[in-house]
C-alpha cells in the first residue's frame, strides 16, 4: 500500500513540475506578428485609399471595396497607390 502512495505522490508531483514547465514556457514566447495598422494611423491618414483603410463590398475577382463614400477594384487602387509612389518618387 505504501508503494502505490508513492507513486500517486511521483505522478502528481512529475504532473505538477509539466504543468509549471507548460506554462512558463508559453509565456516566455512574445508575438511576432505585427498589426497591419499602428495606433496613430487612423483612416484617411493618406490622400491614396488603401485597402487597409475600406470595407470589402464584393468577393469577386476584382475585390472591391468601398472607401470615403466610392467603390473601388483591387486594380484601381493598386492603380492610385503605384501613382502616389510615381509622385513622390519623382519628386513632385
Amino acid at each position: 500500500m505504501k508503494r502505490e502512495s508513492a507513486k500517486e505522490l511521483f505522478r502528481t508531483g512529475l504532473l505538477a513540475v509539466a504543468v509549471t514547465v507548460a506554462a512558463a514556457g508559453c509565456a516566455s514566447i512574445t508575438s511576432t506578428v505585427t498589426p497591419a495598422w499602428s495606433p496613430g494611423q487612423t483612416a484617411g491618414t493618406t490622400t491614396v485609399p488603401r485597402v487597409e483603410d475600406c470595407a470589402i463590398v464584393a468577393i469577386s475577382s476584382p475585390s472591391k471595396y468601398e472607401c470615403n463614400g466610392k467603390v473601388y477594384t483591387s486594380f484601381q487602387l493598386a492603380k492610385l497607390r503605384m501613382d502616389d509612389e510615381k509622385k513622390y518618387a519623382d519628386g513632385n
